[in-house]
């Protein structure tokens, strides 16, 4: 099972590296300024878990990589890249739950660095998770904010919509914490042993 999940990460990888070249090579003259940057940022997020490693002392097990890669397939290659956010009216919603949960995921991994993966801490562990998501959440809403006012873009659709885009976002994106804490906890009541095993999965 190992060697296959490591085999998917490299798969993945491989696919944000050929999306990559793909739009330099073949639709570079095309591209925006916004669209070359978001383009060119598949490298350096492909490094961030070798990064954590190095500056935070924290491997990612082989799956919580694979769940990370996956998410920025999904949510930078086919969403930004590609375009689905346009193209498919409910994309941008999953790809902000999907955030909800892998935010939820780096929160866990913050706590069980601090040693406070606790079943004694279970109302402490809930209210992390969900305010840690919230709080990506809400700096991504102003990356967005402040990337549309930098190159005259309309990633929160301000003009169309309003406010009500970037409260959708944030309010899905809640929702995917919401749901994965509540699982958690109600796993945590169950088995006085899951905190352990879900520790070793990230």
């Amino acid at each position: 099972m190992k060697k296959k999940i490591i085999i998917g990460n490299y798969i993945l990888i491989f696919c944000l590296l050929f999306l990559m070249f793909y739009q330099f090579i073949f639709h570079f003259s095309t591209l925006s300024v916004a669209k070359i940057l978001t383009t060119a940022s598949i490298l350096p997020i492909i490094m961030i878990p070798y990064l954590i490693d190095k500056i935070f002392h924290y491997q990612m097990k082989e799956g919580l990589q694979f769940t990370y890669y996956l998410f920025v397939l999904v949510a930078l290659g086919l969403g930004s890249i590609l375009g689905f956010y346009h193209h498919i009216s409910w994309f941008d919603l999953l790809a902000h739950f999907l955030t909800g949960i892998f935010s939820s995921l780096i929160a866990c991994i913050f706590l069980q660095k601090y040693r406070l993966f606790q079943n004694d801490k279970k109302s402490f562990i809930i209210l992390f998770i969900i305010l840690f998501s919230l709080s990506i959440s809400t700096g991504w809403e102003f990356f967005e904010f402040f990337s549309d006012k930098i190159f005259n873009g309309d990633t929160q659709y301000v003009k169309s919509t309003g406010v009500d885009d970037t409260m959708e976002d944030m309010l899905i994106a809640l929702l995917g914490s919401i749901l994965f804490s509540g699982y958690c906890y109600i796993k945590m009541k169950k088995d006085q042993h899951f905190l352990k095993k879900f520790e070793k999965l990230i």
